[in-house]
């Protein structure tokens, strides 16, 4: 068989000519290094989508924050517990509010299928979580404070030039009287802002603070109830969550707390005095909120004002003072209200014999009362607290002065026997003879400046300060070594 004159054979010894296996191989390690370069760039610039950070925000509130007061050898701060964290809407930390954002999704949730695990043994069931009791509140008289130098004054004065006037006459504590009905007018809305800055700025000033709180709003008055009168609240429980939430927003801010005004009067009980049980209700209550939310805070009763018996209008204050003993008095109170007002009657007379032949007003000298004259006032609640086995509580006079007036309002008519350097005299000495006695707290000249605010009001004819300037009470008061 004749072969193709072009076969040859494969295995046939190559020829002499161009050598292809150097470019085949170097046109490969080119290849690969373009494209490592070019995976290295792409890297360079790509970046894998990251999940955004959730921003929805935590519900928050205007919040007061304190430091805690140290405590001072005369008229200083009791010791205030550590401040609790934010618990409510109500609840105090710094002066920033802070929005509420709901974030709402409209994406499905997608539950994903495992398969099912082997059975595992039983174990026995892990006991429930039992919840951590309230503690109970502390026993009453439990929180205390020394005797020291205060005074009330009218909360709608700018605190700057209020606070230059404390400095000047070297007093610590100051009084304000809060209104509960004007703080929460609708049932849950509360209005704090004012307080908020006043509490603050005169706790960041050093000062310590009383709040006397009454004044129930009319959503909290008993139906057919006479609204021209002030009055207790139909359920003391909405006083006492009222008083619960203002002591935790300002925990650490207000030291003590009086619980109501002068109850045993008809213009302060709804048109007749409060039955001596019924404001011992109230405190009972209140004492437990208060304490709940801040056990260092003073929890004073509420001062009767001082009066003899009459039917229909006032109870005498001591005796109101015992029945509200018997009423469980002892248990919910750290320290016992009084209000020895002085009328025309010098701060150390005897009740029972002082005199004064050209008095105008005749009460004190006709009409024999303890009532009438300031020393009598405070023995006569002190002996009342040692005879009901309460004489380690201090007595806190949170309303005591000698008003001064040429033409004094109706039922006010003893200021016009009263002189500015009477006055002067008869509030110094007070101080110091309660300092001596040493069964006295903190005690509350009423008033320092009521003269200016509300001139011509027989609150003006308390105070020590008028549009005229200082009074010699305000000149005496401050030379008194504190």
């Amino acid at each position: 068989m004749q072969r193709e004159p072009s076969f040859k054979p494969i295995n046939s010894r190559p020829t002499k000519g161009r050598n292809w296996l150097p470019i085949i191989v170097g046109g490969g390690l080119a290849l690969i290094v373009v494209c490592a370069a070019a995976f290295a760039l792409f890297a360079f610039f790509w970046q894998p989508d990251v999940p955004k950070n959730d921003t929805t925000t935590t519900p928050g509130g205007v919040v007061v924050s304190f430091s805690t007061a140290t405590p001072t050898p005369e008229g200083g701060a009791p010791p205030t517990a550590d401040p609790l964290p934010p618990a409510s809407e109500n609840t105090p930390t710094a002066t920033v509010e802070q929005a509420v954002v709901e974030q709402a999704t409209d994406t499905p949730v997608v539950v994903e299928e495992r398969p099912t695990s082997p059975p595992e043994e039983e174990t026995p069931d892990a006991p429930e979580p039992t919840a951590t009791p309230i503690p109970p509140p502390p026993p009453a008289g439990s929180a205390q404070a020394p005797f020291g130098y205060g005074i009330q004054v009218d909360p709608s004065s700018e605190p700057e030039e209020i606070i230059n006037h404390l400095n000047s006459l070297g007093i610590k504590w100051v009084k304000f009287q809060l209104s509960w009905e004007e703080t929460e007018p609708q049932q849950g809305i509360r209005n704090w802002g004012e307080w908020d800055r006043l509490i603050l700025t005169y706790h960041n000033a050093g000062f310590n603070i009383l709040l006397s709180i009454v004044k129930a709003p009319d959503w909290a008055r008993p139906a057919n109830t006479d609204l021209s009168q002030e009055g207790p609240p139909a359920d003391p429980g909405t006083y006492a969550l009222f008083v619960g939430e203002l002591a935790k927003r300002y925990r650490g801010g207000v030291q003590a707390i009086e619980v109501w005004n002068e109850q045993n009067l008809a213009r302060e009980g709804g048109g007749a005095p409060m039955p001596p049980a019924d404001y011992v209700a109230l405190l009972s209550v209140a004492y437990k909120a208060i304490k709940t939310a801040d056990p260092s805070i003073i929890v004073v009763s509420g001062a009767p004002t001082p009066a003899g018996d009459v039917p229909g209008a006032a109870i005498d204050d001591i005796t109101y003072l015992n029945a509200m003993y018997a009423a469980g008095l002892k248990n919910v109170s750290d320290a016992i209200g009084v209000h020895p007002s002085g009328y025309n009657c010098p701060a150390t007379a005897d009740w029972q014999s002082v005199t004064d032949p050209a008095a105008g007003f005749r009460g004190p000298f006709d009409n024999r009362h303890h009532s009438w004259c300031f020393r009598g006032t405070m023995e006569g609640y002190h002996n009342a607290m040692a005879a009901n086995g309460d004489s380690n509580k201090l007595l806190w006079p949170t309303e005591f002065g000698w008003a001064v007036s040429s033409t004094p309002q109706t039922n006010y008519e003893y200021a016009a026997d009263n002189t500015r350097a009477e006055q002067a005299q008869w509030i110094v000495e007070a101080f110091q003879q309660a300092k001596a006695w040493g069964w006295v707290g903190p005690m509350f000249l009423w008033n320092l400046n009521y003269g200016v605010t509300r001139p011509g009001s027989e609150q003006a004819a308390f105070s020590i300060l008028t549009p005229e300037g200082p009074t010699p009470a305000y000149q005496a008061l401050g030379g008194i070594a504190k």
